[in-house]
């Protein structure tokens, strides 16, 4: 297994991260005083216990529970500098983070400005601590309807975040499957939005194949349930599609696929050919962060030095960042594995 030491200082990339899913009970907790919400608990003990999750539904219930926390632009960058804060200490050079628009463009009220503009600061202070961000806003399943094109709208509106790279979709996929979103798919990607689809997760290996052939995804998130289907392996391998795989969140909300961190497919996949990168989901509400999850497949799934390289190469080189920082991260990457300075340049 790799040391503690040496995985700290990995220069790391993260792929599948939701901003929401980000909070800390600290900062919910902050956040309630701030904005006088009465969330039922007083410490942070109390609210992380609450986070027992009894299947993918339940998660959901919960993870939109907690955006009742949220009622203001700055309260999103404060959720956003939080992330960063911790991005930046784990040594993680270019993260791309999911938020959904729907809360706070429906729930609350703001303008599209408002909230671009707000993902617009919190990019600033982030490239402040030399981590380089980009924002993946997604449709939430059985929030926005198909043919809503809230999310879509704002990528080829007229605030357009100036970070965004991709269209994403998460929430429940059996119950909204990629088919009822290929309009909204399809404006984005006239726009020059590719796809970043949430898929192989709560639902099976026909999921990722419509991610695929409905969608046009350019990315996969989750992905372990293409293992259930040997001949989509193998189109997986041979096109390299990038998969984003979180462990800790694949045994909280789906045991029945991977029980445990023992269990979980990950080692498979990767022996598979296929194009893997560990993430994190929801650091938040799963008590983990990326140096988790990697000394995770480190010590459970052999993943020594060169294979926590390769992975975060794979990270980079799927990542929307520019050809200028994925070759700094490479020269980084390779320093750290010949043992060498991996500290900014």
């Amino acid at each position: 297994m790799v040391s503690d030491e040496r995985l700290a200082a990995l220069p790391k990339v993260e792929l599948h991260l939701h901003l929401e899913g980000s909070l800390r009970p600290r900062t919910v907790l902050a956040l309630a005083e701030r904005n006088g919400v009465d969330i039922g608990c007083s410490t942070e003990e109390e609210l992380t216990a609450r986070y027992r999750f009894d299947d993918f539904l339940h998660f959901i219930a919960l993870f939109r529970a907690g955006l009742s926390v949220l009622h203001t632009p700055d309260d999103y960058v404060a959720v956003a500098d939080a992330l960063t804060d911790e991005l930046a200490a784990q040594q993680v050079r270019h993260a791309e983070i999911t938020t959904t628009p729907f809360h706070p463009l429906r729930r609350l009220g703001f303008s599209v400005a408002d909230y671009a503009g707000a993902l617009d600061e919190a990019q600033r202070h982030a490239a402040e601590k030399d981590v380089s961000i980009v924002w993946i806003p997604d449709i939430s399943r059985g929030d926005e309807l198909p043919d809503d094109m809230l999310t879509t709208g704002l990528l080829d509106g007229p605030h357009c975040p100036v970070g965004a790279v991709a269209l994403g979709i998460g929430g429940p996929e059996a119950e909204w499957p990629a088919e009822l979103f290929a309009d909204a798919f399809a404006r984005a990607r006239a726009a020059g939005f590719p796809a970043v689809v949430h898929a192989g997760e709560a639902a099976g290996p026909e999921s990722v194949r419509a991610a695929l052939d409905v969608l046009h995804a350019s990315r996969i998130g989750h992905g372990v349930r293409a293992m259930e289907d040997p001949a989509l392996v193998a189109r997986l391998a041979e096109e390299q599609i990038p998969i984003e795989v979180s462990p800790t969140s694949n045994v909280l909300l789906i045991p029945h696929v991977a029980p445990s961190i023992e269990a979980h497919p990950i080692g498979a996949m990767v022996a598979a050919g296929l194009n893997v990168s560990v993430n994190t989901d929801d650091p938040g509400l799963f008590s983990s962060d990326l140096s988790r999850e990697l000394r995770l497949v480190s010590e459970h799934h052999d993943f020594d030095e060169a294979a926590l390289a390769a992975a975060q190469a794979r990270a980079i080189d799927a990542s929307y960042a520019s050809d200028a920082l994925k070759a700094r991260v490479h020269t980084e990457i390779d320093a750290w594995l010949e043992g060498g300075n991996s500290g900014p340049s």
